[in-house]
């Protein structure tokens, strides 16, 4: 149940003119000043410079800026949403023994399995560590916890993969949940706690963990050889030919893809002030490329 990687820019998502800002915040906060040739930082530049879309920074920094969040805050959220991302692929590179990702080498393959862990570590506590400088010392600790309980969650449904636990479409259907949903759950999470929008998080969580499952059966339709020949336990065309023949098997994921992918969208709207704009514009845009999934896959990568 790996992300694809695609170095192309994905149509119609606009990325906002702070992410390099984003990305001078993640360096600075996983960077040891006094330390030369730090291993860490090189390859965490070299990680950062393969690309990638920055989804969840993006969804963050529009769900702040709906919110009226200043830019300072704004960009300690969305880095730490973006370092934890960044933190689960390193490590899924590594257990999944990826020797690529986007075209380039990674972590583990060029600077060996205890920097790639190393590297996971640094980016969890550098996670935390941006939330400590939020200009608004009272919501820290709230903040802590939903950082937390993100983790914990994506964690748990790693391990469940890694397992091979999901014999079922449900099982797969759990993982896929855990797997996706809490960090693009915690993009928008972070920025309504801080902006006093506590009544909103339960809702968002369900908007988030909707599209986190409808893009992951999106992405296992574009995987669907590549897993068959591993034997995935947790692709969900896979899951559901065990009662379907091949050909209906993906008809009904994909159906199932866009009823999910239309909930999140529906529910993103409904977020205060516009502020799940961004996940409900993705969540339709990713809808509409399921219809040509038969004949032309066209990745999109998250």
């Amino acid at each position: 149940m790996k992300l694809h990687a695609d170095p192309k820019p994905a149509p119609g998502l606009t990325m906002d003119l702070r992410m390099p800002l984003v990305e001078e915040k993640i360096r600075s906060l996983c960077a040891e000043p006094a330390q030369r040739d730090d291993i860490y930082q090189t390859a965490l530049d070299g990680h950062l410079r393969a690309g990638g879309q920055r989804t969840r920074a993006h969804i963050s920094l529009s769900c702040s800026t709906a919110l009226n969040l200043n830019q300072t805050d704004s960009i300690a959220l969305a880095a730490s949403v973006e370092l934890l991302h960044n933190a689960s692929l390193v490590q899924d590179d590594l257990q999944d023994k990826a020797t690529t990702r986007r075209g380039a080498a990674t972590v583990w393959s060029e600077h060996g399995p205890d920097c790639a862990i190393g590297l996971t570590d640094l980016m969890i506590a550098a996670a935390f560590r941006a939330l400590g400088e939020i200009s608004q010392p009272r919501a820290i600790p709230g903040l802590i916890e939903n950082l937390y309980r993100a983790i914990s969650v994506t964690i748990r449904g790693q391990t469940d993969d890694l397992s091979g636990t999901a014999a079922s479409l449900e099982g797969a259907l759990s993982i896929a949940r855990r797997k996706s949903g809490p960090l693009f759950a915690l993009s928008l999470e972070l920025p309504l706690y801080l902006g006093g929008r506590h009544e909103s998080l339960g809702y968002a969580l369900e908007a988030a963990e909707a599209f986190g499952l409808g893009y992951q059966i999106y992405d296992d339709i574009v995987d669907l050889d590549e897993d068959r020949a591993v034997n995935s336990h947790g692709n969900t065309v896979l899951a559901l030919e065990s009662s379907l023949p091949p050909e209906e098997a993906r008809a009904s994921a994909r159906l199932l893809a866009r009823q999910y992918l239309e909930t999140s969208a529906s529910m993103a709207r409904e977020l205060p002030l516009g502020s799940g704009r961004a996940l409900s514009d993705l969540s339709s845009r990713i809808g509409d490329r399921l219809n040509d999934l038969f004949d032309v896959f066209d990745v999109f990568d998250v």
